[in-house]
């Protein structure tokens, strides 16, 4: 099996803006198509999965995207020290391809420089790793570096940050962060901003953004007060019975995810009794 060891080089094209730049080993038909077979087995048959990326991996010691979804493959089997190890040696490799006259503080890697992107998912996966395993200190100071990287924002980081922040209690931070985003009107975000007043007792303020934030999602405030939570049948798309159509804005399904990726927070007595008393202004 022939081996390539040449890394990846991160270059810059426009003033403080960078791109990751692949090596033909990497950057080919062939090899991206073993990729996309092995990214279309994730969730269906993580086994074949994780043995493509392997594969790939033996072949391409330096492939930052066969690592994240490898790190993906480990973490949906259950495998979570293997998950966290490989999206840490992910993150790793590609901060190794930056040269020493990139300035992290006020250079750029954006999203919409398709190179860039397993990077910056190197660094999603990571934080994600990290704080599945409670490392909160860590994941957030990769997360703030995503952000910083890449300021539009497109994986969703800032919501990461807010679940992070409400786990450590941090209800200074999360303020912070709530306030800089303020014209953010996601679910995570204006139901955030009404947790968040609850959780300080500012109950006129959270009543008052409760009225916008049942905007985003109608569905949450009966999620959050259940005694007993069932994931919702899958949305389907007219004639499409068998396609999962995914998660729409608004949607029961939305307001599940949320409560899921949350229930420790909403599981405060202060938080439910909250939301028991409003529980009409959302019916």
């Amino acid at each position: 099996m022939k081996v390539s060891n040449i890394r990846p080089t991160v270059k810059c094209y426009n003033e403080n803006e960078w791109e990751f730049v692949y090596p033909n080993s990497i950057d080919n038909e062939k090899t991206y198509n073993e990729f996309w077979k092995g990214v279309e087995l994730l969730d269906y048959d993580d086994i074949k999965a994780e043995k493509i990326f392997k594969g790939l991996i033996a072949k391409h010691p330096f492939y930052i995207d066969a690592y994240n979804h490898l790190s993906i493959s480990f973490r949906n089997q259950n495998k979570t020290f293997e998950s966290l190890l490989t999206a840490e040696k992910s993150y790793k490799i590609g901060k190794q391809c930056f040269p020493n006259e990139f300035n992290p503080k006020t250079d750029k890697l954006i999203w919409s420089i398709l190179e860039n992107r397993p990077f910056l998912r190197a660094c999603q996966t990571y934080g994600l790793e990290c704080q599945a395993h409670k490392d909160y200190s860590t994941s957030i100071e990769i997360f703030n570096e995503n952000l910083l990287l890449n300021e539009n924002d497109n994986q969703g980081i800032r919501y990461l940050l807010l679940e992070i922040y409400f786990a450590k209690k941090d209800l200074q931070s999360a303020r912070e962060i709530i306030e800089k985003f303020n014209d953010d009107y996601s679910i995570e975000f204006m139901f955030g901003a009404v947790t968040l007043e609850v959780m300080e007792n500012n109950i006129e303020r959270a009543d008052n953004i409760l009225k916008e934030a049942i905007k985003t999602n109608k569905f949450l405030i009966a999620e959050i007060i259940k005694d007993k939570h069932q994931a919702p049948p899958p949305f389907r798309l007219p004639g499409e019975p068998n396609y999962n159509a995914g998660i729409p804005i608004g949607s029961i399904q939305q307001a599940y995810d949320y409560w899921l990726r949350n229930k420790e927070l909403y599981k405060t007595k202060k938080i439910q009794d909250y939301y028991k008393e409003r529980k009409a202004i959302s019916e």
